[in-house]
C-alpha cells in the first residue's frame, strides 16, 4: 500500500477521516467496508502518537466494577473479544495478580464478590474464539503460597493470597494500527500520512473537506468529502481552536505516562499493586489506585501516572521531575524492585479525555464514555463529526458510531457494521501456534526458522510477503545490529507500508525502538536499508538519526 495523493486530491469522498490513530483508523476500515469512499490523513506517521503511547492493555472492564458502571463492563469486555479476534497475531490474553491483604475491601472476600459479579457480566467473554489460546479464563482466587510462587516480590505484612484474573495485551499497537489502515485500503480507502490538516474547506455553515500539507513533499492540496470525521484525538479540538471553529478546548485532558523499565521484572503475567493514589470516582474503592505492571517484550512496563494537562496538546513532554517521582511512586509499592531512575530505557506519554481536575497534584477523575458528538450542534457546522476516544480499547466502537452517524448525514440507510468480526489483513488463521509451526517448517527462503517464527508472529499470515523480499536480496536476512529485528522488516515497511522517515521505520512498522535504545548499530542498519530504500543523501541520514536518537531517554528536570 502507497500513499496516493493524486487520488485523494482528485475527487470527492462520501467520508474524509482526519487522524490516523486507532479511532480514525478504525473508522475509516468500517466506513470503506460498508461501501462508502473514504479518504484518510494523517498529520505524522499511523498510530504514532497517543496509540503508540498506551500501556498496551485491552481492558475487559474489570476496572469499571468498582463505579458500578455495568455499561462500560459490558462494552469493554465486548471489545476486548472484537480485538482478540480480528487481530489474534498482534493481541493476546495475559494473567493479572492482584495480592489480598486481611478481611476488608483489599482482602480475598470482597475480590471474590467481584470476580463473581464480573463472570456474571462476561458470560460471553469468548464468543467467536473458539481457539482456546485467545479465550479469557474464569477469574479465580489463588493461595497465599501460589502468589508467592508466582510472584515473591509481592511479599507483605497481611498477605494471604491473590486473586487471578484475564486481560487481552497488545503486543504491537502501532502496527494493529497500520493492519486497520492497510485493511481499509484493501477495501478502497485512500490513506496518507505525513498529511497534516491546516484548514477546513467551508461553504457557509457546511463543511465540505480539509486542506492538507504534506510534510514529505512540502505540497498543499484540498481533500474534499460529504461528511467529515475529526477523530484526532487529544489533538481534535485543538485543530478547531487553530482554525477558528472554537476559541478554546472544551474537554479537559489527561497526561498519562508509562515507564519502560529496562529489567523483565515480572514475566508470564502481570501484576496489580497499589499506590498512594485514589480514585475519586470509585464507588467501591478497594483502597488506593493501582499500579499495573506488564511484561512486555524483554522488559517490564509500568503505569499509568496521570495528571491534568491543561497545555498545548502538540507540545507533551515529560520532565525528569515527573519520572522521578513516579519511580518513586513505583518503589513505595514493591520495594524489593529497587528501581531507581536509571533504569528507565524509555518514557511512554499520551493524552486522554478526563471527567475533571484542576490541579497537576489532584487525583484525576478519567473520562467514561469517549466523546462523540454533531458539530452541528455543538458549532453550527453541518457535515462535521467529533470522535475521541479515551481508551484503545473502544476506539473500534467509537468508530462504528461515528460511521452510523455519517451515514444519517449523508442520508442513507447504513448497511451493518462487520468489523467485530472481520479479521485485519494478516489475521485469518485459526490458530497462532499452528501458523508458527507452518512458517518454522516453510522451505528454505534464505531465513532461519526462528526468523521465520519472528515473521509469522509479527505479520500474521502475511509474513511470507515479507520473507519473498529475501529471495530477492539475500542481504536483507541480517539483523538489525544485536537485535532479533531483521533488515527485510525497514525494506518491507518502506516498499509496501508508506514508512517515509526513520522514525516511522523504528517506532511504528517495526519494534526497533518501541522498547528503548536498541543501539547504535541496530539504528545505523536501519538507518542504511532506509536510506537506500528512499533515496536519501548522507546529510539525510544524518538528521533522520538525530531526530530518533532524541526519542530515546529521560528528559532532565
Amino acid at each position: 500500500m502507497h500513499r496516493n495523493l493524486t487520488a485523494l486530491a482528485s475527487r470527492e469522498f462520501d467520508v474524509v477521516v482526519v487522524g490516523g490513530g486507532v479511532t480514525g483508523a478504525a473508522a475509516a476500515w468500517d466506513a470503506a467496508q460498508r461501501g462508502l469512499s473514504v479518504a484518510l490523513v494523517e498529520r505524522n506517521d499511523f498510530g504514532a502518537a497517543t496509540s503508540a503511547n498506551s500501556l498496551k492493555v485491552i481492558h475487559g472492564g474489570i476496572r469499571y466494577l468498582q463505579h458500578l458502571d455495568v455499561v462500560r463492563v459490558r462494552e469493554s469486555c465486548r471489545e476486548r473479544s472484537a480485538w482478540l479476534r480480528i487481530a489474534p497475531h498482534l493481541t493476546r490474553p495475559i494473567p493479572v495478580l492482584v495480592p489480598t491483604f486481611g478481611h476488608g475491601m483489599r482482602g480475598p472476600e470482597a475480590l471474590a464478590a467481584a470476580f463473581t459479579l464480573l463472570q456474571l457480566l462476561t458470560l460471553d467473554r469468548n464468543r467467536g474464539l473458539p481457539s482456546p489460546e485467545r479465550q479469557i479464563p474464569r477469574a479465580r482466587l489463588i493461595s497465599k503460597r501460589e502468589a508467592l510462587e508466582r510472584c515473591p516480590d509481592i511479599a507483605g505484612p497481611g498477605l494471604n493470597g491473590a486473586g487471578l484474573f484475564w486481560d487481552g495485551q497488545l503486543t504491537n499497537p502501532t502496527r494493529l494500527v497500520w493492519e486497520l489502515v492497510r485493511t481499509a485500503g484493501r477495501a478502497g480507502a485512500e490513506a496518507a500520512n505525513h498529511c497534516e490538516v491546516r484548514g477546513f474547506l467551508r461553504r457557509g455553515s457546511r463543511v465540505e473537506g480539509v486542506t492538507v500539507h504534506d510534510t514529505l513533499g512540502n505540497d498543499t492540496f484540498d481533500v474534499r468529502g460529504r461528511v467529515v470525521i475529526n477523530a484526532a484525538g487529544p489533538f481534535a479540538e485543538q485543530l478547531y481552536v487553530q482554525t477558528g471553529v472554537r476559541p478554546q478546548r472544551h474537554v479537559p485532558l489527561s497526561r498519562d505516562m508509562a515507564l519502560v523499565i529496562r529489567r523483565p521484572l515480572v514475566r508470564g503475567q502481570a501484576l496489580a499493586m497499589q499506590t498512594a493514589y485514589r480514585d475519586p470516582d470509585a464507588f467501591l474503592s478497594r483502597g488506593a489506585r493501582h499500579l499495573f505492571i506488564m511484561p512486555w517484550r524483554d522488559v517490564t512496563l509500568i503505569g499509568v501516572n496521570s495528571i491534568v494537562y491543561p497545555g498545548d496538546p502538540y507540545a507533551l513532554g515529560t520532565t525528569g521531575g515527573e519520572v522521578e517521582e513516579f519511580v518513586r511512586e513505583i518503589d513505595q509499592a514493591v520495594p524489593t524492585w529497587d528501581i531507581t531512575p536509571s533504569d528507565v530505557a524509555m518514557v511512554y506519554a499520551g493524552l486522554l479525555p478526563i471527567g475533571s481536575g484542576t490541579l497537576r497534584h489532584a487525583n484525576v477523575s478519567f473520562g467514561k464514555r469517549p466523546y462523540l458528538a454533531d458539530n452541528v450542534r455543538t458549532d453550527g457546522l453541518e457535515g462535521l463529526i467529533t470522535a475521541i476516544a479515551n481508551r484503545y480499547t473502544i476506539a473500534r466502537g467509537l468508530g462504528e458510531r461515528a460511521v452510523d452517524m455519517a451515514f444519517q448525514k449523508l442520508g442513507r440507510t447504513a448497511p451493518a457494521c462487520r468489523t467485530e468480526v472481520t479479521p485485519l489483513y494478516g489475521g485469518d488463521f485459526p490458530s497462532l501456534d499452528g501458523l508458527v509451526n507452518e512458517a518454522r517448517a516453510g522451505r528454505n527462503d534464505g531465513l532461519t526458522p526462528d526468523q521465520r517464527e519472528r515473521l509469522a508472529r509479527v505479520y500474521g499470515s502475511s509474513w511470507s510477503e515479507v520473507a519473498r523480499l529475501v529471495d530477492q536480496d539475500p542481504s536483507l536476512a541480517g539483523a538489525l545490529g544485536s537485535t532479533s529485528m531483521l533488515r527485510v522488516e525497514v525494506a518491507h515497511a518502506v516498499r509496501n507500508e508508506m514508512a517515509g522517515t526513520l522514525a516511522d521505520c523504528v517506532f511504528s512498522r517495526t519494534e526497533l525502538g518501541t522498547a528503548g535504545d536498541p543501539g547504535e548499530d541496530a539504528l545505523a542498519a536501519c538507518a542504511e536499508v532506509a536510506g537506500r530504500e528512499l533515496g536519501w543523501t548522507p546529510e539525510r541520514t544524518d538528521a533522520e538519526l538525530g531526530t530518533v536518537r532524541s526519542r530515546f531517554g529521560v528528559v532532565a528536570a
